[in-house]
């Protein structure tokens, strides 16, 4: 059992870009099955959670951003391949073994927010923690073979979601200080993920509920271009930066 787990978390974790989609299908079908409903406690609870939610979002997003920034390259498991060259325990895994994942649940909780309905919330959870199960323990079998008892004595004192109140080690993971340039290269895609998702859930949810309201539509509008201007601006700096 124990091999079948880690093989699925393997595969998991090299298609952890593409898993989502066929999930990410069936919310988007669910939502359009609700048209909009306001969902458990009415508009006021539902609008109160949108802000909870963007809130959360940013969050998630701010944490990712910090994390990217401070690890040295060829560790965090980036691409579609287990790697690393050192083992991360200073910094933000200082205070806990998957400060990314972490981050993502934030994100996630805060597209659920928005969404706000029932059935969403249980796919989109299950599906979350069902598929960073298998991952985690597949990146864990990795971390424990290459590192062996250094890596048991840093999962002995750093837990593996609920973050620790005080660091278990410190000193800072690059040298040099926090690379933003190395934050705005991995998260530009990631944020620009979870900002169009924000702004098609709010727009379905005042289109679903009140039609065509020409102002609203218009905010949320100009918001996703100068999103996808900033977007296209990071992508070609990224690319003059690299070349």
């Amino acid at each position: 059992m124990a091999s079948k787990t880690l093989s699925l978390g393997r595969v998991l974790f090299k298609f952890r870009s593409i898993t989502p989609l066929p999930v990410l299908a069936l919310l988007v079908w669910l939502l359009w099955r609700s048209r909009g409903a306001a969902g458990p406690g009415g508009i006021l609870v539902d609008e109160l959670l949108d802000l909870v939610g963007v809130s959360l979002c940013i969050l998630g997003e701010s944490l990712r951003f910090y994390v990217t920034g401070q690890v040295p390259d060829g560790t965090s498991g980036q691409n579609d391949r287990l790697e690393a060259v050192v083992l991360n325990t200073r910094g933000p895994y200082a205070f806990v073994r998957n400060p990314l994942y972490v981050g993502n649940l934030f994100l996630v909780l805060g597209l659920l927010c928005v969404a706000h309905d029932p059935f969403v919330y249980a796919v989109g959870l299950a599906f979350f923690f069902g598929e960073y199960f298998f991952i985690i323990r597949a990146e864990e079998d990795f971390l424990r073979t290459r590192f062996v008892h250094a890596f048991d004595d840093y999962c002995a004192k750093v837990p593996r979601w609920i973050p620790r109140l005080s660091p278990a080690f410190t000193g800072a993971l690059r040298e040099g200080g926090f690379d933003w340039r190395r934050a705005l290269k991995k998260e530009h895609n990631p944020t620009m993920a979870w900002v169009t998702g924000v702004v098609a859930l709010l727009g379905w949810e005042s289109w679903a509920r009140h039609g065509v309201q020409p102002a609203t539509l218009t905010a949320l509008l100009i918001f996703e271009v100068l999103a996808l201007l900033a977007f296209a601006g990071i992508k070609g700096w990224k690319h003059a930066w690299l070349s």
